[in-house]
């Protein structure tokens, strides 16, 4: 072999380990990425979960509001009980015929 050949097959391969330590620092920080973002969503999502005594708490306001608004309801009805309107009258048949 010669010299100049040898001195191209190692440029080959120091550009092919070239392009792939560029692949793999890229894929390296794209894995950083990911893996901070997921801590940061973990850390997150169990700072604002919701406790037992948070939906107990909703709960009881819930039906509360629920039961003042029945009380409001029954009040409305009690006091303002429907007039049963009168039932219209049956109309003669002959007097329509008879109409100008």
């Amino acid at each position: 072999m010669s010299l100049d050949g040898l001195r191209a097959w190692i440029g080959i391969v120091e550009r092919k380990l070239a392009i792939r330590t560029r692949v793999f620092l890229v894929l390296v920080a794209i894995a950083l990425g990911g893996a901070a973002a997921g801590i940061y969503l973990g850390i997150d999502a169990q700072s604002n979960q919701v406790s037992e005594s948070d939906v107990q708490a909703l709960q009881t306001e819930l039906t509360t509001r629920v039961e003042a608004l029945e009380t409001r309801l029954e009040g409305v009805e009690a006091s303002e009980a429907p007039v049963p309107s009168p039932e219209p009258e049956p109309e003669e048949k002959g007097s329509e015929a008879t109409k100008p």
